[in-house]
Parts: structure tokens; sequence; C-alpha cells
């Protein structure tokens, strides 16, 4: 298993910053401005829950350990597949983004008849996040 084994060749100070990097995509993409506010509304949030923190340290420690695992599988498969450089890296972090990320809030929120637009936001986001991460693993290696 050609994947499995790249995991002992990854870059780990790569695999680190593309883990990062999913929390500065997830700050701009949903924080602030009327993409968040839409977002925080489709899922019924108010803005007072929205900027408060309790409950925060979980969410985020639960974020941090799927984002790293997300960032080590990501980089074993650019290893195993010979995708090399920014472009192949972006390319390959959003293919994966859309079919695995983007695919399962389309399976999950179609069948939970939550709003289309919520499908969207998020699985919009999931595709720029990998491809970020995909983008410095595939520079990085």
């Amino acid at each position: 298993m050609a994947w499995l084994d790249a995991i002992g060749d990854l870059n780990w100070w790569a695999v680190l910053v593309a883990t990062a990097s999913t929390f500065l995509v997830g700050f701009v993409f949903y924080a602030s401005g009327a993409l968040g506010k839409r977002w925080a509304g489709l899922v019924g949030l108010t803005e007072e829950e929205m900027s408060s923190s309790a409950g925060a340290g979980p969410r985020f420690a639960a974020t941090g350990v799927a984002s790293l695992l997300t960032a080590i599988l990501l980089g074993a498969l650019i290893l195993a597949t010979g995708v090399d450089g920014l472009w192949e890296g972006l390319l390959f972090g959003a293919v994966i983004g859309l079919v695995f990320r983007a695919g399962a809030h389309v399976i999950h929120n179609g069948f939970a008849h939550l709003p289309t637009q919520l499908t969207v936001i998020d699985g919009v986001h999931d595709v720029i996040a990998l491809a970020v991460m995909g983008a410095i693993l595939g520079v990085w290696q």
C-alpha cells in the first residue's frame, strides 16, 4: 500500500502548517461578513452564540484533530500519487474536497432536509480548505 508507506515520508512541518491553514480558511470563510451571518442563520445560531467562547475548547480541539488526520492522509496520497508542486497540489486537494467532503454534505444535508444554501456554503469551504492544504503539501514535500 503505497499511500500507507508514504506516511513515513511526510514532511511533518508541512503537515502541521497544512493543519493550521484550515483554521485560517475557516476564520476567513465563516467569521465575518455576510457569508458568516448567512451560515449562522441557516444553522440557527444567533450573533451572540457565534461570538461566545462557551464550549469553544472542545470544538477547536476536535477540529484540530480532524484537520491533522486530513493533512496526514492528504499528504500521504499526494506522495503516493506523485502530485508535485503548487498547482497539482491545489487541484488534487480541491478534487478530494469536492468528492469526499462536499459530497458528504450533499448526502447528509439532503437526507436531513437542511437548506441547500448550507450545503453549498459548507461544501465550498471544504473545497477551498483542502485546496489550500493540498497546495501547501504539494509544494513542501
